[in-house]
């Protein structure tokens, strides 16, 4: 059934204590016979991992579900991850954006401190990694808790415990954010600016829209305990004022939420049935709390031929700022990223290692600002002698300018000459339509003179300029022009319109 359908399908006992309407996750999420809590999907919103504690044991397992024909699949511990005895901590589990990464804190032996973040890497056969700790300047001898990554994976959240306590007994924690370095390396950690950081802390994560920032905290104006809040990161890194996510606030200790790039719906905990029991549930976000709308692009990127993974960065650039979040593909090749529908975008698809071609795409402003989910695969092709890539985002002015986003993708060919440098290629130009008139319309307009009774008309057939706009701007880049030659081809026959391309010598 549809989701929205599903959330008006009240299942199981809804709290009181909640102001938003809200809906128990049903068997086989829900039991009757464990308390389960900590929800945290991915940002395509199908893959569910959430803590379990059954009522006769003290231990938390770690549980995973996957979203097929819009029901949650049964439950099944990950393994490796849990540890055998209850007398270790595990917990504040969290899964990244791409679904493929499970970070968490843990106590168990061999740590650098009391518990240290550890991550978990998916593999191409759907398995888990055995888990790793992250290391300095991640861990310290102190405690690190709740870590959760940004959608790019740029970024990692997490709350180091403090010698302040809640009025409860309970140690109060601070976000820190340390940024990535290499795959393995992390620059040493910052603590978040006063506007987060009031003393008593914990559970920060960036949204989809890279924007979004959720976290908890005890502090004056909440309800109780520990409440939730939100908070817009700007491009700068600075936070705006928090404000109290009041609709799904309660009197207790409000700690755990997820939200999934639709945006519209929550996961959380609430109150159960029974004494001290803990349900997941979900709820509807007001529209002004939501994050800002995404279309979110996923698939997978394969070899054309062996139809194997193949490694690659997909970025994204607002094409007025020049702003770059940059995406990697998952050991199966799968990717999946999220384009804010607000503004310009340029998209990239570039393989991590030499040899294929790349693609590329314009991901213009939505006239209607709404949450989509685009299934896309791409299959790159092995560059070959005759090889020929679009470069689909090149346009010119009538000044024959070429445009910010022109530049990007030229940008692109000259990556793909440096890492391929063996590499020669012709640069092609096509047009739509040529006309050929006795009058000269634009001062552009190319002279052609008959032999046979010396009149003159005129064309506008521009694509010899402007594969030589395209040649020189690469050769201005620092590409030898040797490596290069260029062509006007004038109409494509076969298809009539304008377009650019590279053909591999």
């Amino acid at each position: 059934m549809k989701l929205h359908v599903f959330f008006l399908m009240v299942v199981g006992f809804v709290s009181q204590h909640l102001s938003a309407q809200v809906v128990f996750l049903k068997n086989p999420i829900n039991t009757s016979m464990s308390d389960d809590f900590n929800p945290s999907v991915s940002g395509d919103g199908k893959t569910l991992l959430y803590e379990m504690v059954y009522w006769n044991t003290n231990k938390a397992d770690v549980m995973i579900s996957y979203q097929v024909n819009n029901s949650w699949s049964v439950p099944v511990i990950v393994p490796g991850v849990n540890t055998q005895s209850e007398a270790l901590t595990n917990g504040g589990y969290f899964i990244n954006h791409a679904g493929d990464i499970i970070l968490f804190h843990s106590n168990r032996f061999r740590g650098i401190g009391g518990t240290d973040i550890y991550y978990s890497e998916k593999n191409a056969a759907g398995g888990w990694s055995a888990p790793v700790n992250f290391g300095k300047p991640i861990n310290s001898t102190g405690n690190e808790l709740d870590p959760s990554l940004s959608p790019d994976g740029k970024y990692m959240y997490y709350t180091v415990l403090s010698d302040k306590k809640t009025p409860s007994g309970k140690p109060c924690g601070k976000i820190m954010v340390t940024e990535r370095i290499s795959s393995t390396s992390w620059k040493e950690p910052v603590e978040l600016p006063s506007t987060i950081n009031t003393g008593c802390e914990c559970g920060g994560k960036i949204l989809s829209d890279n924007k979004t920032f959720l976290f908890s905290s005890m502090r004056a104006g909440g309800k109780g305990g520990y409440d939730f809040y939100k908070s817009i990161r700007s491009e700068n890194g600075s936070f705006s004022t928090p404000v109290n996510f009041a609709f799904v606030n309660t009197a207790n200790d409000d700690k755990y939420i997820s939200i999934a790039a639709g945006g519209s719906m929550l996961y959380s905990d609430a109150p159960g049935k029974g004494k001290d029991e803990r349900d997941i549930i979900i709820a509807k976000v007001p529209e002004d709390m939501q994050p800002e709308m995404v279309k979110l692009y996923q698939g997978k990127v394969l070899n054309a031929t062996t139809k194997k993974p193949v490694a690659s960065q997909i970025t994204v650039t607002h094409v007025n700022s020049g702003f770059t979040t940059v995406y990697r593909t998952t050991a199966d090749g799968s990717y999946s990223v999220p384009v804010l529908a607000s503004g310009d975008y340029d998209v990239s698809i570039f393989p991590a290692a030499p040899g294929f071609e790349y693609k590329s795409f314009y991901n213009p402003t939505t006239t209607t600002i709404k949450y989509e989910l685009k299934d896309i695969n791409y299959e790159l092709k092995p560059l070959a002698k005759g090889s020929k890539i679009e470069l689909t985002t090149i346009t010119f002015n009538d000044s024959l300018e070429l445009d910010k986003k022109s530049e990007l993708e030229l940008n692109r060919v000259k990556l793909l000459l440096k890492v391929n440098p063996l590499l020669n290629i012709q640069l092609l130009a096509y047009t739509d339509k040529v006309d050929i008139d006795t009058i000269r319309h634009h001062s552009r307009d190319k002279e052609i003179l008959n032999l046979e009774d010396s009149t003159m008309t005129y064309s506008n057939d521009y694509t010899q300029d402007q594969a030589k706009i395209l040649n020189d701007y690469l050769v201005k880049a620092g590409i030898p022009a040797s490596r290069m030659s260029y062509k006007g081809m004038g109409v494509n026959v076969a298809e009539a319109r304008k377009k650019y391309e590279v053909v591999v010598k």
